[in-house]
């Protein structure tokens, strides 16, 4: 008995030692992922915009236990695949990646945002997305229905290294009798620019034999995309109070007085243009302005003002060095007064489907792409992805101002051109006014149609009857949302 005694009270000093001396303890179990096994599916367009979605699939389910499976498609399919499915409501989609033009469309199937931004104190950043993109793309009726995923605007760009020539200054100063614009701030200050600085090949630019022919302006005025560069006229031709409708009638405005000055300034830069602008999409566009250097003056997406620094020079011997200007679109003076506006494109956004069966993993999801924080500044930055800056954070990125020096000039510009954004048509059916709008336009600058107040009058009567289509009432409350 007492060896038993002796036995135990050893085993006890023994484990009151290990206690004392500190044994390693067993490894506590792993938290709990908060949506472990849970699948969020999103339907992402294809390619490119894709590579962000792919990229931190791993992440997310690492972090919260959420498997992502992306769905890829075209962009020319995007639509009706997804409106198929939204119709179907079989809750298959979980995030769907659109265009925001078409929310009068989609409205119905999309989960207002407003509940969760209210609950986690906006952790997703809703106060970081620029006023200009949360106006014209998330914000409907006044719910927030998605985030932004690519900032798309449009800028005006010009040759700064000409307009900067002593010599060039001089010449447009006695010729048209005010210093030259730099940069300019009207449309009648850009046509007195292109017809001032188009000039033949072997004629002086710069002082200097031009080697090519160069012009003083080009749109991208392909059938298809050329109602844009007509918008980007239209608006401020119609200020101080533009609308495509008026808002209580839903009466076009597309063939006010306004907006046949608009087209008639568009027509007469035509004569500044290379030959066979009309056939130009972005590819043209970008290589005849920026890689080639025989345009003045253009204006384009922001991918030109992210590569500022890879402009062509100018086609002359000995050429200075390449400066891209950067501005806010041209305005138009009424009553003493500048009226300038930066269109925001109708871009890509994301949203919750309301089928969804995992709404909450979707929104954690969506936070994670897209809440202010290093993934997504980076993602930004890298030009092959094709997102463009959208938020304060993306602008004021100090990594990306330090990574390409020069950047800040313009991220600034950009910022300070979106203080008047100024949204794109959307309202259901969207794309067929547009459509009809885009192919009167190129009619018109093609010389099929004899005048710019026949084009439009015949705008205006197609715009008319699609709203008796879509229903006047219900297309005038979904164009009063668009405001909201």
């Amino acid at each position: 008995m007492k060896k038993i005694l002796v036995i135990l009270g050893c085993l006890f000093l023994i484990l009151s030692l290990s206690v004392f001396i500190g044994c390693p303890k067993a490894a506590p179990k792993e938290a709990a992922k908060p949506f472990q096994g849970v699948t969020v599916s999103v339907v992402a367009h294809g390619g490119h915009h894709a590579t962000p979605w792919h990229s931190e699939a791993a992440n997310i389910e690492a972090k919260y236990g959420i498997k992502l499976n992306v769905i890829e498609v075209t962009a020319d399919e995007l639509y009706s695949k997804e409106v198929l499915e939204l119709n179907n409501r079989t809750g298959a989609y979980d995030i769907i990646q659109y265009n925001s033009a078409w929310i009068g469309d989609y409205e119905q199937y999309i989960q207002p945002l407003d509940d969760y931004v209210a609950k986690d104190n906006d952790a997703i950043g809703f106060a970081d997305i620029l006023p200009a993109f949360n106006k014209a793309q998330n914000l409907w009726g006044g719910q927030k229905m998605s985030v932004t995923l690519d900032g798309d605007t449009f800028l005006l760009y010009y040759r700064k290294d000409l307009f900067q020539d002593a010599g060039e200054k001089a010449a447009f100063k006695a010729k048209l009798g005010y210093e030259l614009p730099d940069p300019p701030q009207t449309w009648k200050q850009v046509v007195d620019l292109a017809k001032f600085f188009t000039r033949k090949k072997g004629a002086k630019l710069a002082g200097k034999a031009l080697s090519k022919d160069f012009y003083g302006y080009a749109d991208q005025a392909k059938r298809g995309r050329v109602y844009y560069w007509y918008i980007f006229r239209f608006v401020p031709f119609n200020a101080p109070t533009p609308h495509y409708f008026d808002p209580a009638t839903m009466k076009p405005n597309i063939n006010s007085a306004g907006a046949v000055a608009a087209l008639d300034n568009m027509k007469t830069l035509l004569k500044y243009s290379p030959p066979g602008v009309l056939s130009w999409e972005w590819d043209e566009l970008y290589a005849g302005a920026f890689k080639d250097g025989t345009v003045c003056m253009w204006i384009h997406w922001t991918d030109e003002g992210r590569g500022f620094n890879q402009l062509a020079p100018l086609p002359i011997d000995n050429p200075p060095q390449p400066v891209l200007g950067i501005s806010a679109s041209p305005g138009v003076e009424v009553g003493g007064k500048l009226y300038r506006y930066t269109i925001v494109d109708s871009a890509w956004v994301a949203s919750i489907c309301k089928d969804s069966k995992n709404k909450d993993a979707a929104y954690t999801v969506l936070k994670h792409m897209f809440a202010p924080g290093p993934s997504n500044v980076g993602y930004i930055m890298d030009a092959a992805v094709g997102w463009d800056p959208s938020r304060l954070s993306h602008f004021n990125s100090q990594e990306w101002r330090q990574k390409v020096p020069g950047i800040e000039n313009y991220l600034n510009l950009e910022l300070k051109a979106l203080e008047s954004g100024y949204p794109m048509l959307k309202i259901p059916g969207a794309f067929e006014y547009n459509d009809v709008l885009d192919l009167n336009v190129s009619k018109f600058l093609a010389g099929e149609i004899p005048s710019a107040k026949a084009t439009l009058d015949a705008v205006a009567t197609r715009w008319n009857e699609l709203n008796q289509k879509f229903g006047v009432e219900k297309q005038k409350g979904f164009y009063n949302k668009m405001w909201q």
